[in-house]
């Protein structure tokens, strides 16, 4: 499988139903957290606090594999509670969360299918070593839902290219977080923002270098937006899409939250692990 395919069929559509019984929707992608040789792992979804703030459930389309791996073209929506299903970023300020997935490998197992899920894991995620040598305007790819759009009959996502807008190794704002340039719309999210570079890329230094380097840079979460007369506004980037009285437009910015924010989580899916893996197997399933 190409690595373009593999990040594709890392993402997930997410739809939450809040208590009021509307439904949100945003993107997420499968990740492993405490990976330990011999496979044993505990496996997410990683997506943004407020994608599921308020809500009681989630729906998951996953597509489903056959016995040798490849995907069959159908998909199976898992629908399971959140409550202490959620592992959150301890900082309140860190739009981050990891839904975890047991839920669904619990429901295959049941099936006698498989997902037909590729999930990331630290070893492509970035690091600080990795943002120092990045440059600004670097070339970035987007995948997820914007505006909850998507391949409803293959389960597919939809992937977009933009750049790095500020400085890569600096914090922007003093938080661990950068700025793309490109659209994000309500849906998005949660889309993880890949550095995907294939055959040749240029590196700090101009040099032309052979070879293909993809790395998870971060995860989006906001933009700022004016309305129409004319006030500019930093919001969270909607989950749903709603009759306003009032014209909001996203400036083609992105906020995104550092993938060296996933290190948190990681120490706390640690523990999670060790006190879990004896009572839940399908936590510590290796893959």
């Amino acid at each position: 499988m190409h690595p373009l395919d593999k990040l594709m069929k890392s993402v997930v559509r997410i739809e939450a139903t809040l208590n009021d019984g509307s439904i949100a929707t945003g993107s997420g992608f499968a990740y492993r957290f405490a990976e330990k040789k011999g496979g044993l792992h505990v496996p997410a979804i990683v997506t943004n606090k407020h994608v599921i703030d308020g809500a009681v459930s989630v729906s998951l389309p996953i597509s489903v594999a056959n016995s040798s791996g490849e995907t069959t073209g159908n998909f199976e929506v898992i629908t399971y509670p959140i409550n202490n299903n959620v592992i959150y970023h301890p900082d309140v300020e860190v739009d981050l969360c990891a839904i975890l997935a047991a839920p669904i490998y619990q429901y295959f197992q049941q099936k006698k299918l498989k997902p037909a899920l590729v999930h990331l894991n630290k070893e492509v995620s970035a690091t600080d070593a990795t943002f120092a040598e990045l440059l600004p305007l670097e070339e970035v790819t987007m995948i997820g839902y914007p505006n909850g759009i998507w391949d409803s009959a293959n389960n597919g996502s939809i992937a977009r290219r933009g750049i790095i807008a500020t400085i890569p190794e600096d914090d922007y704002l003093g938080k661990k977080q950068f700025v793309v340039d490109m659209a994000c719309f309500p849906g998005s999210s949660g889309s993880p923002v890949y550095l995907a570079n294939f055959g040749n890329y240029t590196d700090r230094n101009g040099n032309l270098v052979v070879g293909s380097r993809i790395k998870l840079l971060g995860i989006l979460f906001a933009g700022p937006q004016h309305t129409a007369s004319g006030e500019i506004v930093l919001t969270p980037v909607p989950t749903q899409n709603k009759p306003m009285s009032f014209t909001s437009m996203p400036n083609n910015l992105g906020y995104v939250i550092k993938a060296t924010e996933l290190d948190t989580i990681e120490s706390i899916a640690e523990n999670f692990l060790t006190s879990q893996t004896n009572e839940t197997p399908e936590i510590g399933a290796p893959s």
